[in-house]
């Protein structure tokens, strides 16, 4: 088994604080490794760490351009982080992992990924 996944319905307890305009943070994310379980384990207990010590600590007027900027440097950090490790084993690894994220902000909904697997809306029949 490959594949690595987090539920955290509430983040703010991963948070020191939350602009106080946001009242709901929640993290929920998906990883389909391969080569190996090791990337998409490491981008499972790291990434949302990543991302809650990157969040907007205050409130600001751009908070929507705020956290998509700390999607993007978040998913980048973690790739870096992954690939130092990864380097230095003997042998160096070779894992890698797809990835996709929902951040889910008051009513606002972020879906961020890496690779192929994406989230996609259902389609009521």
């Amino acid at each position: 088994m490959q594949d690595a996944h987090v539920l955290l319905p509430d983040m703010s307890n991963c948070l020191s604080s939350l602009p106080s305009q946001v009242s709901r943070l929640g993290y929920f994310a998906v990883f389909d490794g391969h080569g190996g379980a090791r990337a998409s384990q490491f981008a499972a207990e790291n990434l949302h760490h990543t991302l809650a010590s990157k969040f907007p600590k205050s409130n600001a007027d751009n908070l929507d351009k705020l956290i998509k900027k700390c999607l993007l440097d978040t998913f980048r950090q973690t790739d870096d982080d992954f690939l130092k490790k990864a380097s230095s084993q003997k042998p160096a690894w070779k894992d890698g992992s797809t990835a996709t994220c929902m951040l889910v902000v008051d009513n606002v909904l972020y879906v961020a990924n890496l690779g192929d697997s994406r989230a996609l809306p259902a389609h009521p029949q």
